[in-house]
């Protein structure tokens, strides 16, 4: 696929069937997880636009969707960030065209150069961090006027209310994908997907060559390069609750790696060093299960599926759904779910929400719901 640098804004809907990426953190437990036992299809919600991302809100019987925008770099295209509830399954929209406030915290986020302008806001992976009963400190990566993750806090206390309280900006050459952030809220990591500065990013990312790496942010010491972290299109990411380690989607070399965050080879707790395991299609976002497994879906893509996928009209994606479960000690896997659901492509993330698996798709405006 010749994709060149004047062709990349239009092409922007390629990043969008790349997409994804955010994540609760989670332990890897010890012992190896009960498996995840197989889910059917229930049904669909419909609401969100392009819901690429999904993301459970503890405790509050809701989840956060990420509304894609129909071209991620483009100034012309507007994302959203939405909660739909799990039990009527209802969907509001609460960014950028709610009312929502500001309250920088410029000592947490001493480098932001300020609030995100709304007009042109474009969501991507998303992640949460429960802070209290009903409040929650969201993440959410954001293309819009900027390359960075905008941080939020969303109370659903009275209603719901969204307060921007700060951002970290990437370094020039990346294009963020997934976040998750790391334990203490002083540092996270981010997937750069690849380098939208060069002329043809996407024959990197099929062709196996690495495009991007895994990037961590502390406060004290801002951006670095996880060690031993290239691969072609990082994608999803999840982080063990103890912060030591990652796994991370490798979207153009269809595998789900481990990756000890410190850059060692092997560690004594957690998950047991660097590990990759083989999966069926292009992995998308990661999630983790009640069970504590890490949970997989993505696309079967050609790189002429990328092109063809960029047109309104569903029938030009390829079909097919592919749940799995990845054993995170392991690194074994099993089938979840496989169909072909009706209008329904270009599967993105399969997340937990309530007694339900929610899987989001990059087209349309349909979850599918499986028990």
């Amino acid at each position: 696929m010749n994709i060149t640098r004047s062709t990349l804004p239009r092409l922007a809907a390629v990043a969008a069937v790349a997409l994804a990426g955010a994540t609760l953190s989670t332990g890897a437990s010890a012992t190896p997880p009960q498996a995840t036992p197989k889910h059917e299809l229930e049904g669909f919600l419909s609401g969100p636009t392009s819901p690429e991302d999904i993301v459970e809100l503890p405790g509050s019987g809701s989840a956060l969707v990420s509304g894609l925008s129909a071209d991620p770099l483009s100034t012309n295209s507007v994302g959203h960030l939405y909660t739909v509830d799990s039990d009527t399954h209802e969907a509001s929209e609460i960014w950028p065209e709610r009312d929502w406030s500001v309250d920088w915290d410029r000592t947490r986020f001493p480098t932001c150069p300020g609030p995100p302008e709304a007009s042109i806001a474009s969501p991507h992976g998303i992640n949460v961090e429960q802070t209290g009963t009903d409040t929650y400190e969201v993440y959410a990566v954001n293309h819009g006027g900027r390359e960075g993750v905008e941080v939020f806090e969303l109370d659903l206390t009275d209603g719901t209310e969204l307060t921007w309280t700060g951002c970290v900006t990437l370094p020039s050459g990346t294009f963020a994908n997934g976040v998750a952030p790391l334990p203490g809220g002083d540092g996270l990591v981010v997937t750069n997907f690849f380098d939208p500065t060069q002329s043809d990013p996407f024959s990197q990312i099929f062709s196996d060559t690495p495009s991007g790496d895994l990037m961590r942010w502390d406060r004290a010491t801002g951006w670095s390069t996880v060690p031993d972290s290239a691969m072609a299109g990082p994608n999803g990411v999840v982080v063990t609750r103890d912060g030591r380690t990652a796994f991370v989607a490798e979207w153009g070399g269809r595998q789900v790696h481990r990756i000890p965050l410190d850059g060692s080879r092997a560690s004594a707790r957690s998950a047991v060093g660097r590990a990759s395991i083989d999966v069926p299609f292009m992995p998308d976002n990661l999630r983790i299960s009640r069970q504590g497994e890490v949970l997989v879906t993505g696309q079967d893509f050609t790189p002429e599926n990328v092109i063809s996928c960029q047109a309104d009209d569903l029938a030009n994606c390829p079909t097919g759904v592919s749940v799995l479960a990845v054993d995170p000690r392991r690194m074994t896997s099993h089938v979840l779910y496989e169909g072909e659901p009706a209008d329904f492509r270009a599967p993105t993330v399969a997340a937990p929400v309530g007694a339900e698996l929610w899987v989001g798709a990059v087209k349309g405006d349909r979850i599918a719901v499986l028990r």
